[in-house]
């Protein structure tokens, strides 16, 4: 692709953003669904639609990681009540209660022996 087709491809793509983003941010203080503002606005609900999803995804207002602490749900090694305690290769233990059902166990020896 030639640097002229590629600077008027962006400058299209700017032009169609500086068009929409305005009648997105619109939108969101209308308080109207979006089918009534682009009717209202002679605008197609698909464009729309489009590019609120291509706009928003660009530019997530209001998104942020917040810190989350976690606790175990249950304990790493339970030592009371076990009447069993496998102990497999590379530090993996596992300590196996009355009613403990075989076919997790089953599934979990499986899955650790491929990781031994």
């Amino acid at each position: 692709m030639s640097q002229e087709s590629e600077d008027s491809r962006e400058d299209g793509v700017t032009e169609k953003h500086k068009f929409w983003q305005p009648h997105i941010e619109a939108w969101e203080h209308s308080g109207t669904t979006q089918s009534d503002y682009c009717m209202e606005k002679e605008l197609s609900i698909k464009r729309f639609g489009y590019w609120k999803r291509k706009l928003c995804s660009k530019n997530p207002e209001g998104v942020s990681f917040v810190p989350v602490s976690i606790k175990r749900a249950y304990p790493v090694s339970v030592n009371g009540g076990a009447s069993l305690r496998l102990v497999i290769g590379n530090g993996y233990g596992v300590d196996i209660g009355d009613g403990f059902n075989p076919d997790t166990l089953k599934r979990l020896l499986d899955t650790l022996g491929q990781r031994v």
